[in-house]
């Protein structure tokens, strides 16, 4: 049964609302091609014209719906790095912000899935490697590499397998939680170690 139509200034609720089942579809599904544009609005109670007087196509909704799940996990990074950054240290800002992907992964594992695991074929512009969330990453190589904590090489290289290294453990983790896994701490700087050369702190915190 359709609701009624939004009064004046609740445009933008709908909107939301629109983007929210459109997230929740993608991650239930795990195949963007599985969702239509008859199911997001069915599950909000609207009909097709409701969804076209805010995104001009079906591809435009996906796109956004995926470039706020990215934007949370962007944020997720900051804040990881932030406080780290701020005193000058970009070992410490680079490791905050791979503990922050994964405590993220952890605690939004429909929002993981949607981006990592599902099957999509809408691309943010510039691909996965220009996101907001992989730009910090590869900057924060950098800061080390600048920082002379970091080994010499290509900073994207070393972000690429960075978030290979990350995206396995974040997988993994999840789906086999029975295993006697070490402190997640111990596995980014193990990661950190191999890749970029970071040696850890003895109290790394």
């Amino acid at each position: 049964m359709a609701r009624d139509r939004n009064r004046r200034g609740e445009g933008e609720q709908l909107r939301d609302e629109l983007l929210e089942a459109t997230e929740a579809l993608l991650t239930e599904t795990g195949d963007e091609r599985a969702v239509t544009v008859r199911a997001i609005v069915e599950r909000v109670g609207v009909t097709p014209p409701s969804l076209y007087r805010h995104f001009g196509s079906k591809e435009e909704v996906l796109r956004e719906a995926v470039s706020r799940r990215f934007g949370s996990l962007a944020r997720a990074i900051g804040a990881g790095a932030g406080p780290p950054a701020e005193r000058g240290d970009a070992a410490g800002a680079l490791r905050g912000g791979c503990l922050a992907y994964l405590w993220w992964a952890a605690d939004e594992p429909g929002g993981y899935a949607l981006l990592f695991t599902s099957r999509r074929d809408t691309l943010l512009p510039g691909g996965p490697s220009g996101t907001e969330a992989f730009e910090a990453l590869t900057g924060g190589v950098t800061a080390c590499q600048q920082a002379g904590v970091a080994r010499a090489g290509d900073p994207h290289r070393m972000a690429m397998l960075i978030w290979a290294g990350l995206h396995g453990l974040a997988s993994l983790t999840t789906a086999r939680p029975s295993i006697d896994w070490p402190p997640i701490e111990e596995l980014v700087d193990d990661l950190l170690a191999g890749i970029v050369g970071l040696q850890p702190d003895d109290d790394p915190r």
